[in-house]
């Protein structure tokens, strides 16, 4: 019976304490914005209203070059890989850090080109 309770309890710890801590993270979060804008409006102050974030106008470009390095990343990592004969972990270290470099590389790609339209945008 206690071998059987050993992995529910640490199931229920990896799924269930997470989801109750974000919980009361939020419930605190949302109640003491809700007390201080109470409190501004007790003195007559009159609570500034919140404005939502500007999107990112780029958010489509970002991902869309970020796929495409992940994608490049992975075909060079099996490329590299193909006809040899390495060990399980050394192909996923490999293919691991291919697509790591590739999505890096395309991080920057996608830093010079937001660069290059931010200053052809104030150019204008």
């Amino acid at each position: 019976m206690e071998d059987i309770l050993i992995p529910i309890i640490a199931i229920i710890c990896i799924f269930a304490l997470p989801v109750v801590a974000g919980a009361y993270v939020l419930i605190k979060l949302i109640g003491s914005n809700n007390k201080e804008r109470m409190e501004l409006a007790k003195h007559g102050i009159i609570p500034p209203v919140r404005q939502k974030p500007s999107p990112n106008k780029y958010r489509s470009l970002r991902n869309g070059v970020l796929c495409i390095g992940i994608a490049i990343g992975l075909i060079l990592g099996i490329v590299i890989i193909t006809g040899q004969f390495f060990d399980f972990y050394i192909e996923f270290l490999i293919i691991t850090s291919s697509t790591v470099l590739c999505l890096g590389l395309a991080y920057v790609l996608f830093y010079f080109m937001v660069k290059n339209k931010d200053l052809d945008n104030n150019i204008e």
